[in-house]
């Protein structure tokens, strides 16, 4: 069985409007423990063997932060504006080794490290249209970085 408890506000110990709830909108009078803060970084030119260092503002060390290439050029079954999430961080086989990045975080900055060997290109993936495997070349593509707390 299912209850359904409709509210149109919530007030706080102190009888004070925490709460509002208007035609679906949830509006907070203060900013609720648990907010999260985001943050995107600019877009970033892959190359080799490079450090990068992202001030990131958000006070604390994020507990997610991740790594996209965004396309720039057409190729690879992808258009331009395309979002490509990154889940390998590091790529290892004859003739493209060291290939890849790897990105670490403290409480003011996230600091993004590629590989050494960016011949032909930094990341391995797949063809969106076709699922063959593709390396990406670099100049068809930007690095960002997105974190939240």
């Amino acid at each position: 069985m299912t209850s359904i408890l409709k509210v149109d506000n919530i007030k706080d110990s102190s009888n004070n409007q925490a709460i509002s709830i208007s035609s679906g909108v949830v509006t907070f009078a203060n900013n609720p423990v648990g907010t999260i803060s985001t943050f995107t970084s600019a877009e970033t030119t892959i190359s080799a063997s490079t450090k990068t260092t992202l001030a990131h503002s958000l006070g604390s060390i994020p507990f997610q932060f991740d790594l996209y290439l965004i396309c720039k050029t057409a190729a690879d079954g992808y258009v331009v504006g395309d979002i490509i999430k990154v889940t390998q961080g590091f790529h290892s086989t004859a003739g493209t080794s060291a290939i890849g990045a790897i990105m670490s975080a403290d409480a003011t900055n996230i600091y993004l490290t590629t590989g050494g060997n960016a011949a032909g290109g930094m990341f391995k993936g797949f063809n969106q249209d076709s699922g063959a495997d593709v390396t990406f070349s670099n100049s068809n593509y930007k690095m960002i970085v997105k974190a939240w707390v």
